[in-house]
C-alpha cells in the first residue's frame, strides 16, 4: 500500500528534524572547554619555541663560522677538487655528517632541500649523491610517518596553524591520498617536506607510503645532476640543468596551488 501524502510529509518534516539535530550535535562537539584551550596553546607553544631555538642555533653557529673561518671556507667550497679531496681523506665521517644533516633538514621540513642535493652531488659525485640524499630522505620519511602516527596532529603544529591544517583539503579523499602523494613527488617545487608530515595523518599504511617515496628520487636528480656538473667544472651544462630545474619548480608550484584550490572548492561545494 503506498503511503499518503500526509504520511509522505511527516516522513520528509521527521527526516528534516533529525538532520537540524544531527547539525546541532556536530557544532557542540566543535565546542572545546577553555581549559583544554589553554592546555593545548601551551603544548603548540612549546613545541614551536624548541624548533626556533634550534633553528636560531644553527643560523648563529653558521654566522660564527662565517665570522671566524668566511674566507676560507669559501674558498675552499669554490675550489672542487679541494671539497673532493677533504671528502676522500674522511670517506666515512664526510658521508655520515651529510646524511645526518639532510636527515635532519627533511625532519625541520621549512628549510629547502635543494641546496643540500646540489651540494651532494657537488662533494660525491651525481651517483653517490643521489644515493646519499634518498637514505637520508627514506630514514626521515619513515621517521616522521611513525612520529605523526603516533602523535597525531601536534606534530604538525610545529610548522602550521591549526586552521592552516583544517584548510588543506587535497588529501581530503583517502583513495586518491597516495595518487597526489605521487604526483606532488614527482613536481619539482612543491612542498616535498612537509607534505611527508600528513601523509601520517592519511589511512596510507608505510608499505604504501615507501613506494610513493620513490616519487621523490626525480626531484633529487635534477638537483645532484646539477651538483655534479659544477663539482666536474662544466658550468654551462650546470647552469642549463639548475636553470631547467628552477623552471620545473615555479611550474610545480602553480600546479599545486591550483589542485588545492580545486580540492578545496570541490570540498566547499559538498558542504
Amino acid at each position: 500500500m503506498r503511503p499518503t501524502k500526509k504520511q509522505r510529509n511527516e516522513r520528509r518534516e521527521k527526516a528534516r528534524q533529525q538532520a537540524i539535530q544531527t547539525r546541532e550535535e556536530q557544532s557542540l562537539r566543535k565546542i572545546v572547554p577553555a581549559t583544554e584551550l589553554y592546555a593545548r596553546h601551551r603544548q603548540i607553544l612549546f613545541q614551536r619555541t624548541i624548533a626556533i631555538l634550534f633553528m636560531v642555533l644553527m643560523v648563529l653557529g653558521s654566522i660564527a663560522a662565517y665570522v671566524l673561518w668566511g674566507e676560507e671556507i669559501v674558498e675552499f667550497i669554490a675550489n672542487p677538487a679541494r671539497v673532493r679531496a677533504m671528502v676522500d681523506e674522511h670517506p666515512v665521517m664526510s658521508r655520515f655528517i651529510f646524511v645526518a644533516l639532510t636527515f635532519i633538514q627533511v625532519v625541520i621540513a621549512i628549510i629547502p632541500g635543494e641546496p643540500f642535493e646540489i651540494a651532494a652531488g657537488y662533494a660525491f659525485g651525481f651517483w653517490e649523491g643521489t644515493f646519499l640524499c634518498i637514505v637520508a630522505s627514506y630514514l626521515a620519511s619513515v621517521l616522521i610517518f611513525f612520529l605523526v602516527r603516533r602523535f597525531g596532529r601536534p606534530i604538525l603544529e610545529l610548522f602550521f596553524e591549526p586552521e592552516q591544517i583544517d584548510d588543506i583539503r587535497i588529501f581530503n579523499n583517502a583513495k586518491s591520498a597516495s595518487f597526489l602523494m605521487v604526483i606532488i613527488f614527482l613536481i619539482p617545487g612543491t612542498p616535498k617536506d612537509i607534505m611527508t608530515y600528513f601523509a601520517g595523518l592519511t589511512s596510507m599504511n608505510l608499505s604504501t607510503w615507501l613506494l610513493v617515496l620513490l616519487a621523490r628520487i626525480p626531484s633529487i636528480v635534477s638537483s645532484t645532476a646539477g651538483g655534479g656538473l659544477l663539482g666536474s667544472e662544466r658550468y654551462m651544462p650546470a647552469l642549463i640543468v639548475l636553470a631547467v630545474t628552477a623552471l620545473l619548480a615555479v611550474i610545480g608550484i602553480y600546479i599545486y596551488k591550483k589542485m588545492s584550490q580545486r580540492a578545496k572548492d570541490e570540498d566547499g561545494e559538498s558542504d
